[in-house]
């Protein structure tokens, strides 16, 4: 280890040591703090970086990189325990940059179990963390008496990205780097660094490596809080004053998304189930020149006889196919020209859930006063209570075959079993109360919802956890070990505990109270966060594998998600701080995966979208039309409005990859209009996915979204007792003043041409005279103003 240099935070009275290494690990930049007279300075005559560089003329290695290169470091310390570090350089002659990367060393033993966190995993030596998944950018390590966090600056990569250089992040063991490496795919998906031929500097070129240093006293959880606000801050809340991803209004978006979803009759079917009339929509359907096959005898026996089938072909194209962008062509075409062969299925999976999507779809017919779309979304809910609960439990997935239904009762990523998996279950029943809250009550929605707590409670573990997956043998249940005391328990909990907000039964907050202590002590506290897609995606890893280099582990954000609204109903349930703050520290988790600026190497605007977990590449996964609102909900507990603007620019981002006729989301066929793709560069480049479109896992999440928000909120949403304005629908809130009884707001529109607003005001007690724009619109109650006002935007 390098020397280090004694160190005390001003937000705590622990000491610690710091030593930044450059080339040959000798220390170049020296902190020191006099408990008031604080120094700070890079040490003269050091290598500040490492450097591998060519030069072309005559073509060798340069030994000696200040040979080709004028390199120039500056260290400015910008707020209390927070620094920004650039290191200018500057080609003397035409020569290609192999690598420029700089390191950072946390002095002194480091705890086991300790905070650390880095937005990709790379277990073999050559492998990096590119700025290809850079989405909050951070490494966190937490040492014995410190935690140190390296944050990419945003503004200058956007500069270096731009002019085709790239960056890359690592941590091995104690050391943290960063700096300008190439990278190339390896799997699905990895990278590795690829230095050579390197990035071209002509003559009197500069490149600028910059990245801000936040060095505290305090836990590795608390830095990651503060580097996720400074990141929204001063990238992501700068975006909200433009348009951003969003190309039409909202209400538009959710009307496409919600005719293609179950107004066009490819995806949609009704049947009869034990004499009840009942509908749904079909999981899958394609982007191509033909329609899908739908209850094709061949292809769904196929699947039914070989469930791992569809789940190996999955994961061989994208560890084998998709990675190299020839053949990703060349499958891109295939599947464009063909019908293709999907299973004709019904779900009620945690992915693809129709009665989530179903939510969104009633929302919409009321906002339309679309009677079809009301009786088909209806239709949906009475397919899930007739679907049969031999168990108490909703089953998962229902296949059509002909005239033929086979039900299987759960999933394990895209392999269909017959044992029940709690997570899909659960979310089953979970949207399905909110439906009851939220868009009027059906008392069989009760009725099975409490049948199925019962089921769940029965099965509830000594140490509050509950099992991932069982099956049933003579009444009693068999239970996996797989995942047995895991993450996955949060969406039983999230189930019971607004069971219980809805009935005030007593016996569902006792299980969902100790499902959340198990939750705080087993993963929260040691960050484990793992679930089915964790492991059984399309990025397999054993369960329980580390990764070697970083001593991370894999997580997964749809487990965060469970954690955060299951912390947040058992916080609404008691009252509890602890559990609030403890669906927050997931929160802060999760938020490492928002998208909090647009990098210029990909071809669509991924602002405010979300990533799924830190072994695989996508971008604006559809997950993000279930965090959404989350955020918003969490805003409403906390009062924090970071959480509030991130949830509108994830509604936002839940839209930018629905076909629209635009690059690169083009209809093959004009049936295909509305549907929304499930992610983007999900290969570890830029590039869509081909071929396949989930319904529910796209369009339906984001109907979803829309209906929980917009809902409430309208387009404009004013929380007058916390002095807020928030522009929802492409718009913005300029100027929200109260002067006496006068409400007086600036709203601009983000969005070409006039149109109409909802503005919903809520917190006051008194009548208001409401002027917009300069227009008075007259005196409004309150219950007026909380049901939402109309007003015209030119």
């Amino acid at each position: 280890m390098a020397g280090s240099n004694r160190f005390r935070s001003a937000d705590s009275e622990r000491e610690f040591a710091l030593a930044l290494e450059g080339a040959r690990g000798i220390p170049i930049l020296s902190i020191s703090d006099g408990y008031g007279d604080e120094e700070y300075s890079i040490a003269a005559g050091s290598p500040l970086l490492e450097i591998a560089a060519w030069s072309p003329c005559p073509p060798f290695r340069v030994s000696n990189p200040a040979d080709c290169l004028d390199i120039e470091s500056s260290l400015h310390k910008i707020d209390d325990g927070v620094f920004r570090l650039q290191h200018l350089l500057r080609a003397r002659r035409h020569t290609f940059l192999g690598r420029c990367t700089a390191s950072l060393s946390l002095a002194g033993p480091l705890p086991a179990g300790g905070y650390r966190f880095i937005p990709h995993l790379h277990p073999e030596p050559d492998m990096v963390a590119p700025d290809q998944v850079f989405r909050s950018p951070c490494v966190i390590l937490e040492g014995d008496k410190a935690a140190v966090a390296l944050v990419p600056d945003l503004t200058a990569l956007d500069t270096l990205n731009r002019s085709g250089i790239r960056t890359a992040l690592t941590l091995e063991g104690s050391t943290i780097s960063y700096g300008i490496v190439g990278h190339r795919v390896k799997g699905h998906v990895y990278f590795s660094a690829r230095t050579f031929p390197g990035f071209a500097l002509k003559r009197g070129r500069e490149a600028v490596l910059s990245y801000y240093l936040f060095v505290t006293g305090g836990s590795g959880a608390e830095v990651h809080r503060r580097v996720n606000s400074f990141l929204w801050q001063s990238s992501g809340r700068t975006r909200m004053s433009e348009p951003g991803p969003q190309q039409l209004p909202l209400d538009e978006h959710a009307r496409l998304a919600g005719n293609w979803a179950f107004l066009n009759e490819e995806n949609w079917t009704e049947l009869e189930i034990e004499g009840v009339r009942c509908g749904g929509a079909y999981t899958y359907n394609m982007n191509s020149t033909l329609p899908p096959l739908r209850r094709n005898k061949i292809t769904n026996t196929a699947f039914i006889l070989l469930p791992r089938l569809y789940a190996f072909v999955l994961r061989f194209g994208a560890a084998h196919v998709t990675n190299h962008p020839v053949l990703y062509r060349l499958l891109r075409k295939s599947l464009g020209s063909n019908p293709g062969a999907s299973p004709s299925v019904i779900e009620l999976q945690s992915w693809f859930s129709n009665v989530r999507s179903a939510y969104g779809a009633a929302w919409l017919a009321e906002e339309m006063d679309d009677g079809e779309l009301r009786r088909r979304a209806a239709l949906v809910r009475e397919f899930a209570l007739a679907s049969p609960r031999p168990d108490g439990l909703f089953p998962a997935v229902l296949y059509l075959v002909g005239n033929r239904m086979v039900w299987r009762k759960g999933t394990r990523g895209f392999t269909i079993t017959n044992d029940y998996h709690l997570a899909d279950s659960c979310t089953t029943g979970y949207h399905l109360l909110e439906w009851y809250r939220d868009l009027g009550g059906e008392p069989a929605v009760l009725e099975a919802c409490r049948r199925q707590a019962d089921a769940v409670m029965d099965i509830q573990l000594p140490s509050g956890a509950f099992p991932a997956w069982f099956r049933f043998k003579r009444g009693k249940a068999a239970i996996d070990p797989c995942l047995g005391e895991s993450a996955e328990s949060a969406a039983a909990v999230m189930f019971l505990a607004l069971l219980y907000n809805i009935t005030g039964e007593e016996r569902y907050l006792h299980g969902a109270r100790s499902g959340g202590d198990f939750l705080i002590a087993g993963v929260v506290e040691p960050n484990i966060w793992y679930d089915y897609e964790t492991f059984f995606s399309c990025s397999p890893k054993p369960v329980g594998w580390t990764d070697p280099r970083s001593g991370c582990l894999p997580e997964n954000a749809m487990c965060m998600y469970w954690t955060a609204a299951a912390f947040l109903q058992l916080y609404l349930a008691c009252g509890k701080e602890h559990y609030l703050e403890a669906g927050r520290r997931a929160l802060d988790r999760l938020l490492a995966y928002h998208q909090v600026w647009d990098p210029p190497f990909l071809s669509i605007n991924v602002f405010g979208g979300f990533a799924s977990q830190n072994t695989d590449a996508e971008w604006n996964d559809a997950r993000q039309g279930l965090i959404a609102p989350l955020l918003v909900d969490y805003y409403h507990a906390t009062g924090e409005a970071e959480l509030f603007e991130r949830g509108i620019a994830t509604l936002r981002a839940c839209f930018t990859t629905m076909y629209l006729g635009r690059e690169p989301y083009v209809p093959l066929r004009p049936s295909v209009l509305g549907g929304i793709e499930e992610n983007y560069a999900h290969f570890g480049y830029n590039v869509p996915t081909p071929g396949y479109i989930m319904l529910d896992w796209g369009a339906g999440s984001s109907l979803y979204a829309s209906a929980r928000i917009l809902a409430r909120h309208g387009h404009v949403y004013l929380d007058l007792p916390a002095g807020n304005a928030f522009g929802i629908d492409g718009c913005m809130v300029s100027a929200c003043e109260r002067d006496g009884d006068a409400l007086r707001l600036d709203i601009t529109s983000q969005l070409p041409g006039p149109r109409e607003l909802r503005v919903v005001c809520e917190g006051s007690d008194v009548p208001l005279r409401l002027v917009v724009n300069g227009s008075d619109l007259g005196v409004r109650d309150p219950d007026e103003m909380r049901g939402g006002i109309t007003v015209l935007l030119d």
